[in-house]
């Protein structure tokens, strides 16, 4: 598992990965740095291959709080999944590729395999400070969970150091 909080600050390059320098014996050398998306996305590929059953997720938290169509950028497409839910299309990224597959194997088409799955939340309470549009929506199963404090079982448990229960609160 792996998990992200999107922000306003929030980017692609923190999401997916970015070239960075590094200095390697003297020298500056460019080397990618994975994100949340791009790490998981190799667990799930290289664990598929031991043990098909393994699954493998993604938490996003907030993700309105971030610019969410620019966060996932060209991996947006990706979402589009299949009847075995494999990604419907994929896409050419020669870093996520190297990483993942080796620089022998760097023009392979990045897809999300079937066994990775990607859960997010938003508080629709909260002043948004993005929308969500409808594209990125549809590519969602959205699931309204109330917030109703009756039928919590720590609303009767105090917060800690008060007399205060949380369903009081």
């Amino acid at each position: 598992m792996e998990r992200a909080v999107f922000h306003p600050d929030y980017t692609y390059s923190d999401f997916v990965g970015q070239i960075l320098p590094k200095v390697i014996e003297d020298k500056v050398k460019y080397k990618f740095k994975p994100g949340p998306f791009t790490e998981i996305l190799n667990k799930a590929i290289k664990g598929k291959e031991k043990n098909p059953n393994d699954r493998f997720y993604l938490i996003i938290e907030e993700i309105n709080r971030g610019n969410a169509p620019a966060i996932f950028g060209d991996i947006f497409q990706l979402l589009d999944r299949n009847d075995d839910g494999e990604s419907e299309y994929g896409i050419s990224n020669e870093n996520i590729a190297e990483y993942i597959y080796g620089s022998d194997k760097k023009n392979k088409k990045i897809k999300i395999p079937s066994n990775l799955t990607i859960l997010a939340t938003m508080n629709t309470s909260d002043q948004n400070v993005f929308t969500l549009d409808t594209a990125f929506k549809r590519r969602w199963s959205m699931e309204h969970i109330e917030n109703n404090i009756n039928n919590c079982s720590f609303k009767d448990t105090p917060i800690c150091n008060s007399i205060i229960t949380w369903g009081t609160f």
